[in-house]
């Protein structure tokens, strides 16, 4: 069995793949997989970090873009897809599988007209420009949410949830977890560092005092040390943490955006979440995942426009101490399956 896998430009589109690379390993391990990504670095160090051959293209988004970058575009996109072409036909896949960025676009037409079967997978409750356009090529397409709005082929769809990693294990989780988990630093998530803490002020000031782990981002690392340090707040702060497992089987609830993969591993270990949607997000996505966790009872809302220290204050006061309310959110967070996709992609790429 061959598999063409192909992602680029952020974690969230590469992470998938590999963990669909993982899925279909455990099923096939006699499976040859190989990466397509982007040359800018970032998915040939993560392939090798899978054991996974690599060939990297280049490619141009086409969203928004002015005439002249548009030709431009074109003109790279045509590169890519002959470049695309020639390692479909040297690889003779059985699959290529897409999990999105604009180098999908060109691998993924390359393997259907070079008569691979072929998938893509959508992280979010909205399609994105790509899949929405592959999907008309595509044999499968799995996805994390319902599609709610039509715009993919419903005969072609399955409702698989998100392919999550297999370091991030329920089984790791023990109990209820101790400490809040803010995970500002993807952007535009200043707004949700500022309002943290200051919310946990408040909460001190009124006798609440929340164990607190906060990963910042680069940018506002030393921003929010310093003023957790001037309010006599105690807190764990890191830009980035390389290795979220164990820190999600301590976590009693989060406090994060909303993108696809985020909310799809905290599903997975069952923690409930305070959502505040990025406001830019392409078609609003964000807000489209977060609402659909919350009406199924995984957590709650603030849109980032009404997100002030005192609202943050009253939700997680209200959410964080009580433990019938948390632990039935829990549950429901868990029960949505958001992130199950890994081994449902693989028995349906590998016919199980």
């Amino acid at each position: 069995m061959r598999v063409i896998v192909t992602a680029g430009g952020t974690g969230g589109h590469i992470m998938p793949a590999m963990a669909i690379v993982e899925g279909i390993r455990d099923l096939r391990p006699d499976a040859q997989i190989l990466y397509v990504g982007t040359n800018r670095g970032m998915e040939e160090r993560i392939a090798g970090q899978f054991r996974l051959d690599f060939r990297g293209i280049d490619a141009l988004g086409i969203k928004g873009k002015s005439p002249r970058q548009l030709a431009r575009a074109a003109v790279v996109n045509l590169s890519a897809l002959a470049k695309a072409a020639g390692i479909v036909r040297a690889f003779k896949p059985d699959w290529v599988v897409g999990t999105g960025g604009y180098v999908t676009g060109m691998v993924v037409l390359a393997g259907f007209l070079g008569g691979a079967r072929c998938a893509i997978q959508e992280q979010n409750s909205v399609g994105g420009l790509t899949n929405r356009i592959l999907a008309r090529l595509a044999k499968r397409v799995f996805l994390a949410y319902p599609d709610t709005a039509g715009v993919f082929p419903e005969r072609r769809c399955v409702l698989t949830g998100n392919p999550v990693r297999k370091s991030i294990s329920r089984s790791l989780r023990k109990g209820s977890g101790e400490c809040l988990l803010v995970l500002g630093g993807s952007l535009g998530a200043s707004s949700i560092n500022r309002a943290a803490v200051h919310a946990l002020k408040i909460l001190k000031d009124q006798g609440l005092n929340l164990r607190v782990l906060h990963q910042t981002g680069e940018k506002d690392l030393e921003e929010v040390r310093r003023r957790y340090g001037e309010l006599g707040i105690e807190a764990e702060t890191h830009a980035f943490i390389g290795d979220m497992s164990p820190v999600y089987a301590g976590a009693r609830m989060a406090l994060c955006r909303c993108g696809g993969l985020t909310l799809s591993e905290l599903s997975v270990m069952g923690v409930p979440a305070v959502m505040v949607p990025y406001p830019l997000a392409a078609d609003d996505h964000q807000m489209g995942n977060g609402r659909y966790v919350e009406a199924h009872g995984g957590g709650w809302v603030i849109p980032d426009s009404q997100l002030t220290p005192e609202r943050l204050a009253f939700e997680l006061g209200k959410r964080f101490f009580d433990d019938a309310t948390l632990a039935q959110a829990s549950a429901d967070m868990e029960a949505l399956g958001l992130g199950n996709g890994s081994t449902l992609i693989a028995q349906e790429i590998a016919g199980v």
